[in-house]
């Protein structure tokens, strides 16, 4: 479980959960999907095996490289050291 307490709000939470390799809730299940299918046994169709890894800010931890991502911070730096 990762946990993410200290982000200002919940698209935030999503962006960097992403961005470390620790989502796995498929594209096409967004939160309304998720919360119309509540119980019904399709949820299984919204999870992946392998984490769903997306790139959002160039300045914050990330599993991969996400230089053409913009900076989340006015002056952040990249994460990712200069190659």
């Amino acid at each position: 479980m990762f946990h993410m307490c200290w982000t200002s709000n919940k698209d935030d939470k999503v962006h960097y959960i992403q961005q470390m390799g620790y989502w796995y809730v498929v594209d096409e299940c967004s939160n309304e999907v998720i919360r119309e299918r509540g119980g019904s046994g399709t949820l299984s169709n919204c999870c992946s095996v392998e984490p769903v890894i997306n790139c959002h800010f160039k300045d914050k931890p990330s599993i991969q490289r996400c230089d053409d991502s913009p900076n989340r911070d006015q002056n952040g730096k990249k994460f990712w050291p200069s190659e």
